[in-house]
């Protein structure tokens, strides 16, 4: 069995929305990834990840969404030291 994560991203390409698929190998990769759509780094909006399982002959097996992705974006999110001094700063700024 073969297991493969995608995140759905929405883009804007050419003045439409696009929904894109980018795969990862690891779910923890697709956590990062999302986390830094999240945090602005890439452009677009990351809007759901999904879970495939494939079978020895390479056909699709199992395929599920990824539960409580928001959720393990924002705990990847707060354990990044540069993200939080960011939201400090937007923080500060905003009541001032």
């Amino acid at each position: 069995m073969e297991t493969a994560y995608y995140l759905i991203v929405e883009r804007e390409v050419g003045g439409r929305r696009l929904r894109l698929l980018d795969d990862y190998a690891t779910a923890d990769r697709l956590i990062g990834d999302a986390a830094d759509y999240e945090a602005g780094e890439f452009s677009g909006d990351w809007v759901g990840g999904l879970q495939l399982v494939f079978d020895a002959s390479g056909r699709l097996a199992a395929a599920s969404r990824i539960e409580d992705l928001g959720s393990l974006v924002r705990a990847e999110l707060a354990a990044r030291t540069d993200w939080k001094r960011s939201q400090a700063r937007r923080e500060r700024w905003a009541s001032s």
